[in-house]
C-alpha cells in the first residue's frame, strides 16, 4: 500500500523511484522498453537541454506536440529543471494558441513540427517567449549535465488550463505538494504497485492522461504502456497486457460498434481495474458492457483542479451511476445555496477540500478567491449524496436549467431521452425564453433514423414531469465534444438558435 505521507515533492518523489527501480519497466512504447534507469538518463538530459536554452526555476514551458513520447519525456525534463510545464492541446488553432502562450507567459516551447510553424509566425506578439525547440516523434535529448535545483513543496510545477464553457480557459495551477498528495491518495485508493502495467491511450496535454495515468504510474514504480492514440480495434489488443486500463465513454462506445470486442475482452485475463472518467457512460449502456467485460467499471469522479476526488470501491458495492466515496485525506459536502449541508438524496452544490487541490489559477487571484467557502472549494458540479455516503452527479451547475421557477438537471433528462428506442445518444441544454426563463432543449444522435418528434414526446409523457421535457429538438449527426469526450452545450446552444 503506498505511502500517503511519502515525499512532499512530486519530483523528489519521482527521482526515488528511478533509483529504487532502476533496473525495472518504465515504459513501453512502439515495441520498445525502458527501463527506469534509462528514463531516469533521458529525463536528465532533457532537463540540462532545457536549462541550456535558458530555463530558470519557475519558468514556464508550453508543450504542444502530438507525439507523446517526446511531450512525456520535456515534460518531466521541465519538472526536474524546476520550471513549469504547460501542456497544450497540439490541434489548437493559432488564435488559440496565442491567447495561452500569452496568458501563462511561457519562456520556452517544445513544440512538434507544425505547431512550431503556428508559433514562428506569432513570435512577434509574445514578448515573454525566449526560444522554440522542435521536437520529433523520435527526439532523444542530448547528452547535457545536470544538476537538480533545490525543490520545495510549495513550487509550482504544473499549469493545466481549463475548458473555458462559462468564459476564457483559466491556468489550474498544481504544485509540487499538491501533485504528491493527490497521486499518493489514488495509488492507495487503486492499489496500484510496481508490478502494474497501465495502458494510457488518452492524451497527454489534459490531466486524465498525463497525471492520473502517466505521472501515477511513473510515480509508483509501475510500467507505462504507452499508446500514440485510442484506436478502436488496436487498443482492444494493447489492453490485453495491462492491469489497469482508464479510458473514456467514447472508447467503450466504440468498442461496442466492434464484432471483434466480446472476444477480445475475453483474452484481459491480467486486467484487474477498469476505469472510466472525464463523463459518465450512458446508463443504457452500462450493463451490456459490464456483462461483456466480466468486471464492473470503477466510475471516479475527478477535475483538473482536484486529480480524482472520489471513487467507486474496487471490492464494491458499486450502487448504479454512482462515483463512490472520497479518496483518502479528501473531505466532501453537498450544500444549498447557502452553504447548509443538504439531506441524504437531495441535489446541491458539491464542494471538497483536502491537500490534493490546486494552488491557484494563474494570475487571476479574484478567481481564485471566488472559488473557495469558507475553506471548501466550490467544484461547479451538483450530486447528491446517499445514506451510505456514496456521490451520484447530477449536473454542472452552469448547465442547470431552471424553466418557470423550477429546476430541470439535464443528466435527469437525458437518460430518461435515451431509454427511447431508436435514440443512440443526446445532450440537454436551456434556451433562453422570454416568459420562462429557460426552455429545455433536446440534440438526439438517432440510431433509427425513423425516430422523429412525435416518439419521443409520447416516451418522456408518462416519465418525466411536464416542465421537464423538452420542447424544442434537434437531431444531429454526432454530438459536439472536446479532446476529452465531454460534450459542448454551448455549441449545441449556438446551433439550436441559429436553426
Amino acid at each position: 500500500m503506498p505511502d500517503l505521507h511519502a515525499s512532499a515533492c512530486f519530483v523528489e518523489k519521482l527521482c526515488e523511484v528511478f533509483a529504487r527501480f532502476a533496473e525495472r519497466p518504465a515504459i513501453e512504447h512502439r515495441g520498445r522498453v525502458f527501463a527506469y534507469c534509462e528514463l531516469d538518463v533521458l529525463v536528465r538530459r532533457a532537463a540540462g537541454w532545457l536549462k541550456q536554452h535558458g530555463l530558470e526555476p519557475g519558468d514556464r514551458v508550453a508543450l504542444i506536440t502530438p507525439d507523446k513520447w517526446p511531450m512525456l519525456i520535456a515534460h518531466l525534463g521541465v519538472q526536474l529543471a524546476g520550471g513549469v510545464s504547460v501542456p497544450l492541446n497540439p490541434r489548437y488553432t493559432p488564435g488559440e494558441l496565442r491567447y495561452f502562450l500569452t496568458d501563462s507567459g511561457a519562456a520556452l516551447v517544445v513544440a512538434g513540427e507544425e505547431p512550431a510553424d503556428a508559433i514562428a509566425e506569432l513570435r512577434g506578439e509574445l514578448p515573454a517567449l525566449r526560444a522554440v525547440l522542435n521536437v520529433s516523434d523520435d527526439w532523444e535529448p542530448p547528452e547535457i549535465a545536470f544538476r537538480s535545483p533545490n525543490y520545495q513543496p510549495s513550487d509550482r510545477a504544473l499549469i493545466l488550463y481549463s475548458s473555458g464553457t462559462t468564459g476564457q480557459p483559466k491556468g489550474v495551477v498544481h504544485d509540487q505538494a499538491n501533485l504528491a498528495a493527490a497521486l499518493d491518495a489514488l495509488a492507495a485508493t487503486w492499489r496500484i504497485v510496481p508490478d502494474d502495467r497501465i495502458v494510457c491511450a488518452l492524451p497527454l496535454f489534459h490531466i486524465h492522461g498525463l497525471s492520473f495515468a502517466a505521472q501515477l504510474c511513473l510515480s509508483h514504480g509501475a510500467c507505462l504502456l504507452l499508446e500514440d492514440a485510442f484506436h478502436p480495434r488496436g487498443t482492444l489488443t494493447a489492453v490485453a497486457r495491462g492491469t489497469v486500463f482508464m479510458g473514456l465513454p467514447t472508447f467503450y462506445y466504440a468498442w461496442l460498434q466492434r464484432p471483434e470486442f466480446a472476444a477480445a475482452a475475453g483474452d484481459w485475463r491480467g486486467m484487474r481495474l477498469v476505469t472510466c472518467g472525464s463523463a459518465p457512460i450512458r446508463a443504457d449502456v452500462l450493463p451490456q458492457l459490464e456483462a461483456i467485460l466480466g468486471r464492473p467499471i470503477i466510475n471516479r469522479y475527478g477535475m483538473t483542479e482536484g486529480h480524482v476526488l472520489t471513487s467507486l470501491p474496487l471490492d464494491g458495492p458499486w450502487p448504479h451511476g454512482s462515483v463512490g466515496q472520497p479518496l483518502a485525506r479528501v473531505e466532501l459536502r453537498v450544500t444549498d445555496e447557502a452553504g447548509q449541508w443538504v439531506a441524504a438524496g437531495q441535489p446541491g452544490r458539491v464542494q471538497v477540500r483536502g491537500p490534493q487541490l490546486f494552488r491557484e489559477y494563474w494570475q487571476r487571484p479574484d478567481a481564485t478567491r471566488d472559488a473557495w467557502t469558507s475553506g471548501w472549494f466550490d467544484t461547479g458540479d451538483i450530486g447528491q449524496r446517499d445514506t451510505e455516503g456514496n456521490l451520484s452527479l447530477v449536473g454542472r451547475q452552469h448547465d442547470l436549467i431552471i424553466s418557470s421557477g423550477f429546476n430541470i438537471y439535464p443528466q435527469v433528462v437525458e437518460s430518461v431521452v435515451n431509454s427511447c428506442p431508436g435514440v443512440a445518444e443526446s445532450a440537454v441544454f436551456g434556451l433562453p425564453d422570454a416568459r420562462r426563463g429557460e426552455r429545455v432543449a433536446a440534440a438526439v444522435v438517432r440510431s433509427d433514423p425513423a425516430l422523429n418528434e412525435a416518439r419521443l414526446r409520447e416516451h418522456l409523457r408518462t416519465r418525466l414531469v411536464d416542465y421537464q421535457r423538452p420542447n424544442v429538438w434537434l437531431f444531429v449527426e454526432s454530438l459536439p465534444r472536446n479532446a476529452l469526450g465531454k460534450v459542448l452545450r454551448l455549441k449545441l446552444r449556438e446551433l439550436a438558435q441559429e436553426t
